[in-house]
């Protein structure tokens, strides 16, 4: 299948994964713009996935790069994590053929809104990074637990994972949300290869559009990793409330 890059369709498209580009370097989420707009805009369902993922990850790998090279991830963590978050998408892949996807998505509309909350009420949370002073087997079984966890999430239902990350490695591991989003840009890259390279060679990606969108999407990640490099968390607290609302709205919508 391909479409016409310069209809409404394709330039929506392009310009949804420039966004998600610039909101998945700084908090995670971009999939709550994309997969919305393709739907919208009449792409069909079985290729929408493919081609979201296909699209993204040359971008999270630019954004990942340009964490990496300011000195953004804490690689004692982000090693651990990765292994472990692909264990658990495969855990969470096969559980989501077990149990009914709607019990997921109401405990998370409880539970969302009261992370909300306590994100809202702890305001210091990622202002500093204290990740150094972590003895290291409190890293080394935190790590393996955010991957596993939330790798688990991936694999089962998906929208919102990198933004989990972030939390959860600024949450127990102490890391600044600058150093936090790098972390889970590295992990995210490496962790979804497999993934992209099922969903490459299964006949279900629009390749004209993902080449288009990866280029849009490219720039939007290196800009937006740029911004929380340099503006930290004045930038990604606000995008971080942001990706929340989109999820619960995605989860409302995903229930009717």
């Amino acid at each position: 299948m391909r479409i016409d890059l310069i209809s409404t369709q394709g330039i929506l498209c392009c310009l949804a994964f420039f966004f998600a580009g610039v909101v998945d370097s700084i908090s995670g989420g971009g999939g709550l713009i994309t997969i919305p707009v393709m739907l919208a805009t009449g792409i069909p369902v079985h290729y929408i996935t493919g081609t979201n993922q296909c699209s993204a990850w040359l971008g999270t790998g630019v954004a990942a790069y340009k964490y990496i090279k300011s000195g953004k991830v804490h690689f004692p963590s982000a090693l651990v994590t990765v292994p472990f978050a692909v264990v658990g998408a495969f855990l969470g892949a096969r559980l989501n053929l077990m149990l009914p996807e709607r019990a997921l998505k109401l405990f998370m509309l409880v539970s969302i809104p009261v992370l909300a909350v306590i994100l809202l009420s702890n305001k210091k949370l990622g202002e500093t990074d204290r990740a150094d002073e972590q003895p290291a087997s409190r890293v080394t079984v935190c790590s393996a637990l955010i991957g596993l966890v939330l790798g688990a999430y991936q694999g089962f239902y998906g929208p919102g994972s990198g933004l989990f990350f972030m939390l959860a490695y600024a949450a127990f591991l102490k890391l600044s949300l600058v150093r936090a989003t790098g972390n889970t840009r590295f992990v995210i890259a490496i962790a979804s290869i497999t993934s992209v390279l099922t969903y490459a060679l299964s006949g279900t990606v629009i390749w004209n559009l993902a080449i288009a969108a990866t280029a849009f999407n490219i720039v939007g990640s290196y800009l937006g990793a740029a911004l929380a490099i340099k503006n930290g968390s004045r930038v990604i607290r606000p995008i971080m409330f942001g990706v929340v609302l989109l999820l619960i709205v995605k989860l409302i919508v995903d229930l009717r």
